[in-house]
């Protein structure tokens, strides 16, 4: 079953890929993305594979961009049938020192922007009868990091969300699930120091970090139709990293 996939924070790292690889499945997708320019590239990527994709600037704490952004994509592509929300940031920072506002713009990225990019593409999957939901949440919502407590709180909050919504939406054919992605090499993750990457790489079981395949993978088994009975969950993808 093809139709149109919204994916916040598509212009780049693990949101492109899962759009690249909804686009070859068969899914229009509309690529979100603060960098408009990082977007319009992932859409070109998928256009000249022969997909089919738009692109759109959007800030996912302001709900009238995140609405007008639905609307024109629906216009263009018709129901939404998925949501990957991918847009975040990542920031070290020691809990003693960080700035309130700086902690209170990881939480908006993050908890508040999956809720205005959910509540924006709602609608539609009610109308349809039909919807697919998932979240990026991070193994630092499950095990905390030392000098993240911001991100690790943010990302811990969009579990609890994804949770209660499932509940909420699940008699109107809509499944609502989270990712939890361990260590996995995008640009965000090489702000890390290469040292503690080495340690990070090492001491994991399969002996390696992630790759933003392995996080589409999952992504698209959980956006199939057949997947209807698999909702409220979170999916670790950490190479058995935290268990």
């Amino acid at each position: 079953m093809s139709g149109l996939a919204i994916v916040t924070g598509g212009g780049g790292g693990i949101g492109r890929e899962c759009a690249l690889d909804l686009a070859r499945r068969g899914d229009a997708v509309s690529v979100w993305d603060l960098n408009a320019e990082a977007a319009a590239e992932t859409a070109d990527l998928i256009r000249s594979e022969g997909g089919r994709a738009a692109s759109f600037s959007v800030d996912v704490t302001n709900q009238e961009a995140a609405l007008e952004a639905t609307s024109k994509s629906i216009e263009q592509f018709g129901p939404v049938s998925i949501l990957l929300t991918g847009a975040g940031v990542s920031r070290m920072m020691d809990f003693v020192t960080m700035p309130l506002e700086v902690w209170s713009s990881m939480l908006a990225i993050h908890a508040t922007g999956t809720f205005i990019s959910a509540q924006a593409v709602t609608p539609s999957m009610i109308d349809s009868g039909y919807g697919r939901m998932v979240f990026i949440s991070s193994l630092a919502a499950q095990s905390g990091n030392a000098g993240s407590v911001h991100y690790a709180a943010a990302k811990a909050a969009i579990v609890g969300f994804m949770k209660a919504l499932a509940k909420e939406l699940g008699p109107h054919g809509i499944t609502v699930n989270s990712i939890a992605p361990g260590a996995i090499d995008t640009p965000m993750l090489r702000l890390i120091p290469d040292r503690i990457l080495d340690v990070t790489a090492r001491g994991n079981p399969v002996g390696r970090v992630g790759v933003p395949h392995d996080i589409s993978r999952a992504v698209l088994f959980l956006t199939e139709p057949d997947a209807d009975f698999i909702t409220g969950q979170l999916v670790p993808i950490n190479g058995g990293t935290y268990t």
